[in-house]
This record gives C-alpha cells, sequence and structure tokens, in this order.
C-alpha cells in the first residue's frame, strides 16, 4: 500500500511570481515564508510521489467537454503562464492509472486524460514545494471555475475515494497529498451561462483550446491590472477555512453551498474544493484527523495578488498506516 506521509492545502495567485515581494516586509513576504516552512517540511517527508488536486483556468479544459473531475495518467506538460514550470513534468503513470481504476470502481466517473496540460492553478503549488520539479506529479482536476461545479459535498467524497485508492495501491510509495487553491479572490468569471458575456468570450470558452496561446498576453494583463488595483479579499472567511482544515473540519466546508462560498469568498473561492477533497484523502488514507497531526498553519490577505493566501501543512505520525491496516 501507498504511505501517504503529510497533507498540503495552499493558496495559488497569477501574481504569486509575477509581482513578488522584494523586502520582508512587503505584501506577500509573510506568505512567502510559511511557504519556504512548508517547503522544508516535505522535503523532510522523502516523498516519491505528489498527488495534487487543483484547478484549471480555461487553458486545459473548455466547455466542448468539461468533466467536474480529471486524473492526469501519463504525460503532464506545465502551460508556463504567469512565471511557473513550461514543458514536460514527471510522472507516475501506474500508480495514476490504479487511481483512477479504483476511485471508478469505488462509485465515481472520473475523466482520464494520458496528455494533460497544467497551468498556475496546479504547477505553482508544485514548484513551490518541489522547486527542483524532480518528484513525479499525479495532478488531479477539480472543476472550480465552469458552472455547473461538483458540489463541495461530492468533492469530500471523491477526496475520500482517491484516499482509498492510496491506501489500496500496491507498494511503498510515500506520497503527499496536495490541495492547490483559493481562498477568497473574485477574478472575471468564466462562465458559458452567463448571459451578459461577450459572444466572442462565450465561443472562446467552448472552443478555445486552439487560441490559448494567442490569448495568453492579454489575460494575464488583465489579471496583473487587478493586482495593481488591489483585489478584493475577505480575510475573516479565509482565516476560518484555514482554521477548519487545520483542526480538521472538513465537513463543515463541504456543507457549504456553492452560493454560500460565491458570496462570501467570490467566484474563486470555489476552489476551496480542491483543500476539501486533499484533506479528506488524506484522512482516508491515513486514519489520521488532521487536527492530531503536526502542524503548520499560516495566512496573509495580499489583496495586490488579489487573493487570500493561506497554506495548511500536516504530517501523519510513523503509526498511521498500521492503525488503518490493524497493525503491521
Amino acid at each position: 500500500m501507498a504511505d501517504v506521509v503529510g497533507m498540503v492545502a495552499q493558496s495559488h495567485s497569477p501574481l504569486r511570481w509575477a509581482a513578488p515581494p522584494v523586502g520582508a516586509a512587503d505584501p506577500g513576504a509573510h506568505f512567502v515564508r510559511a511557504v519556504d516552512r512548508s517547503r522544508e517540511i516535505v522535503a523532510g517527508l522523502g516523498c516519491d510521489v505528489v498527488v495534487l488536486f487543483g484547478p484549471d483556468h480555461f487553458r486545459f479544459a473548455f466547455y466542448d467537454l468539461m468533466p467536474p473531475f480529471c486524473i492526469g495518467a501519463e504525460r503532464v506538460d506545465g502551460v508556463g503562464d504567469y512565471g511557473t514550470p513550461s514543458g514536460p513534468l514527471p510522472t507516475a503513470p501506474d500508480l495514476a492509472l490504479h487511481l483512477h481504476r479504483h476511485v471508478s470502481a469505488d462509485g465515481f466517473d472520473p475523466a482520464l486524460s494520458l496528455t494533460m496540460a497544467v497551468d498556475h492553478g496546479i504547477s505553482q503549488t508544485y514548484a513551490a514545494l518541489f522547486p527542483a520539479l524532480d518528484v513525479p506529479l499525479i495532478p488531479i482536476m477539480l472543476n472550480t471555475s465552469a458552472p455547473p461545479l461538483p458540489s463541495p459535498r461530492r468533492s469530500r467524497e471523491f477526496g475520500r475515494a482517491v484516499g482509498r485508492a492510496l491506501r489500496a495501491a500496491p507498494g511503498d510509495a510515500r506520497v503527499l497529498v496536495v490541495g492547490s487553491g483559493g481562498l477568497s479572490h473574485w477574478p472575471p468569471r468564466l462562465d458559458a451561462f452567463d448571459a451578459d458575456l461577450p459572444a466572442e468570450e462565450r465561443e472562446f470558452l467552448l472552443t478555445g483550446r486552439s487560441s490559448v496561446a494567442d490569448r495568453e498576453a492579454g489575460r494575464q494583463e488583465k489579471v496583473k491590472a487587478m493586482g495593481r488595483a488591489s483585489g478584493r479579499v475577505n480575510a475573516e472567511w479565509d482565516q476560518r477555512v484555514v482554521e477548519l482544515i487545520r483542526t480538521g473540519g472538513v465537513d463543515q466546508l463541504a456543507g457549504l453551498s456553492e452560493n454560500e462560498i460565491d458570496q462570501a469568498a467570490g467566484n474563486g473561492g470555489q476552489e476551496i474544493r480542491t483543500w476539501i477533497a486533499a484533506a479528506a484523502a488524506f484522512t482516508e488514507a491515513t486514519g489520521q484527523p488532521i487536527s492530531s497531526c503536526r502542524i503548520d498553519a499560516d495566512y496573509e490577505p495580499v489583496p495586490g495578488w488579489i487573493t487570500g493566501m493561506g497554506t495548511v501543512t500536516a504530517v501523519a505520525t510513523p503509526d498511521a498506516v498500521a492503525r488503518v491496516t490493524g497493525g503491521l
């Protein structure tokens, strides 16, 4: 069985590397130091594979076919947006295919991609934790951008199914489970059902795969302009989410409705589904509540990055696997 050794839930932002802090007191510097601590903790775990739940922002999945969940199982390429990794990333095809087969037998029907492109929603957090880009990655995309979205409760149950699949995996790979997304932010909506969406923009959401590269510079400039104007952030809500993940309150988060999240944290706040799924996968795989783990958690609101930036790192205790299996 795979040995799930830790869990990280971490915010990403398109401006995290495009507009980095220079001084120790600059906006974002506190979060960067927290990520540095997380990376050091993860480095000590000796991870063989990272299973990363993250979103896509219309660079891979479009409304011509929009799955709620998709597992990348063979070739994974970074898009390279906002200074994130570009080109092939290391993968773990055998374990990825096992996860897909097991989760499918467990009542879910995730899409399978043998050639997945990942943007900053996945690659930024992966690179922040593994800057050498040398740990095999299994990306699991959750649709958090394009309604209809899987519910937070369904995302929790999917995470649990992935956790059971990891527990049943052959071999003894040391696995880190990661959720990349959120927290509160209000980016431009990408919704094909929006009656006010210009026809050209709607066509991109439906069939824009071939024009991603041509539109990239314009998309990034719009987001950078939002950062310069300082984006909207709900720090109180963000801190509550961090606290619920830290204390094992995933069920409370899973009970939120899409509208409740949208009202409190914006359409970008829907990305907390990735945190919910990762936390559920970790607990299901290890049998260990996150609240009983060694934890490092922190938060900083960064309006200039248009996002509330949080991070939670949990390390499983050595006897977690023994408790799940009833002893080895």
